[in-house]
């Protein structure tokens, strides 16, 4: 199966440069001899392929989206032009940027394709079976509902009423062999005491996938399970740290672009900062608000000043318009520059909640592992809880920290273009937070 799927990518790879040369030749009518053609487009094909299939990850999500056809593009491409770099020095091959670059294009275009039906069409296949059911396989069975064919649990009066009941644990086996599920999602705590390891591990090396449901709650919702996680994890896990080396590249292309951005929107700041002097009344321009930043150093995060000064508490019309226009935070940009904070990272947390926030929940110190950011992934997919005054918004504390502890865990440049692209474009962010 993996072999014939890599042909099938080979063979798309193939039809994407070839097409880039049909347009070539159309628009510049040849220009190229028959070796050449030969040898550059087979050369371009099989470097791009090596490159993805290096990367190739199945059934990943973001390999069926923008993110997955740029990041194809980007590695094929840059491999591609390091090749064809050594060619033309070496053999003198001509390949004009034009063929290297439409080529990736349509090759990236149809790789996204494919791997979006390849993952529809397995998903449609799958066939979940849950054992045990909390409040985690509530919200997997949320999440998933048609593919789960039922559930086995001591406590069917917990169930809700669409969800099929088909025994209890004692059962299993003759469930296992009556309904032939293609997922196990195990979703008991002493599942060892209260199951036969042997009837798991026979069911996996039949070719079922069988999980706890911390694993697939963390890949479906892209968030880490904290219900589940133990205090040892918590203590030992390199994980839920920042990669040293990851946090050392992306400093590097925060502070870049964060110059880059402020340069660009520094007129817009002026604006913005003469309209809040003028009509906000007398006060500040810019807020300064004490957050605890990596590692709990505190920092001073910089906003425009939305909010009258007379003691009402209420929001100015300038400042109405520029939150409006989300320029509120344009300030942070100095915060980037100055090291305080990144482009992309955990929402900021202000210095008196950060302790209290600690001692609730003690995972929650992972959180200044990395440093804040303007973007991040709980900013794309939870709420905003800036204050903890009753036991809806600490759920939503406890979701963005699993979003980040997430971010943390899986953080990478790519991730990070992700973020941003999603944050920038309007309905791109997956709303996965099932407790809403």
């Amino acid at each position: 199966m993996r072999a014939t799927q890599a042909f099938i990518d080979l063979l798309l790879v193939a039809v994407g440069f070839a097409a880039a040369y049909l347009i070539y030749s159309a628009l510049l009518q040849g220009g190229l001899s028959t070796y050449e053609v030969f040898l550059g487009s087979g050369s371009s094909v099989l470097a791009f392929w090596a490159a993805v299939e290096l990367k190739r990850s199945d059934g990943n999500e973001d390999a069926t989206g923008w993110i997955g056809f740029i990041e194809c593009f980007c590695l094929g491409t840059g491999v591609n032009l390091l090749l064809h770099a050594i060619l033309t020095y070496a053999f003198y091959i001509r390949r004009t940027p034009f063929l290297v670059a439409a080529g990736g294009v349509f090759a990236s275009a149809l790789l996204t394709l494919r791997a979006r039906y390849t993952l529809e069409r397995e998903g449609s296949r799958k066939r979940f079976l849950l054992i045990g059911f909390d409040s985690i396989a509530g919200k997997i069975f949320q999440f998933l509902h048609k593919p789960i064919i039922g559930v086995i649990t001591t406590q069917p009066e917990l169930l809700p009423a669409d969800a099929p009941y088909l025994g209890d644990l004692n059962d299993i086996e003759n469930i296992l062999k009556e309904y032939q599920p293609t997922n196990i999602v195990v979703s008991i705590t002493d599942w060892a005491r209260r199951i036969s390891p042997s009837i798991l591990l026979n069911s996996r090396l039949s070719g079922v996938v069988v999980e706890e449901s911390a694993a697939i709650y963390e890949r479906l919702f892209r968030r880490v399970c904290c219900e589940r996680l133990k205090p040892v994890e918590v203590l030992l896990s390199s994980a839920l740290r920042g990669d040293s080396r990851t946090m050392a590249i992306q400093s590097v292309c925060t502070n870049l672009i964060g110059v880059i951005f402020l340069l660009a929107l520094f007129p817009v700041m002026i604006i913005v900062w003469v309209a809040v002097a003028l009509f906000s009344g007398p006060g500040p321009v810019i807020e300064c608000t004490q957050c605890a930043g990596f590692q709990y150093i505190p920092f001073q995060l910089l906003r425009f000043r939305t909010l009258s000064l007379d003691g009402s508490g209420t929001m100015t019309g300038v400042g109405k318009l520029i939150s409006r226009l989300h320029l509120v935070d344009l300030a942070q940009l100095v915060n980037i520059v100055r090291g305080d904070m990144a482009l992309v990272g955990p929402r900021p947390v202000r210095s008196e909640f950060a302790g209290y926030l600690t001692e609730v929940m003690p995972f929650h110190s992972h959180r200044f592992s990395v440093k804040p950011g303007i973007f991040g992934w709980a900013q794309m997919h939870a709420p905003d809880s800036r204050q903890l005054t009753d036991r809806r918004q600490l759920m939503d504390e406890c979701s963005q920290i699993e979003y980040d502890l997430f971010y943390i865990k899986e953080g990478s440049l790519w991730m990070d273009a992700e973020i941003i692209l999603g944050s920038l474009t309007p309905g791109a962010a997956k709303h996965r937070d099932t407790d809403s």
